[in-house]
């Protein structure tokens, strides 16, 4: 995956992430299949497929962690002053 395209991966949200990775699931067990009946020509085309999946996985977790520490975050600037010192 370019970085272009990773870029473009970054901008959709969980629900589409979700069904790029099971696209990718499904398309890593095809070409797994292809390898063991001996039609595959390029067996690179799976590590790279497995990488393509384990970003996608990583920017799906990202935007989960995101999404839950919004709120502490939000909270905890409230606290503080524009300063920095905290609020009595």
């Amino acid at each position: 995956m370019k970085k272009n395209e990773l870029t473009q991966i970054k901008t959709l949200d969980i629900k589409e992430l979700k069904e790029k990775a099971k696209a990718l699931k499904i398309e890593i067990g095809k070409l797994t299949m292809e390898k063991n009946m001996k039609k595959l020509k390029d067996l690179k085309t799976i590590s790279k497929k497995r990488k393509d999946l384990a970003q996608v996985l990583t920017v799906i977790r990202q935007k989960q962690l995101l999404v839950e520490l919004e709120p502490v975050i939000a909270s905890a600037a409230k606290q503080y002053d524009k300063k920095g010192s905290k609020k009595i």
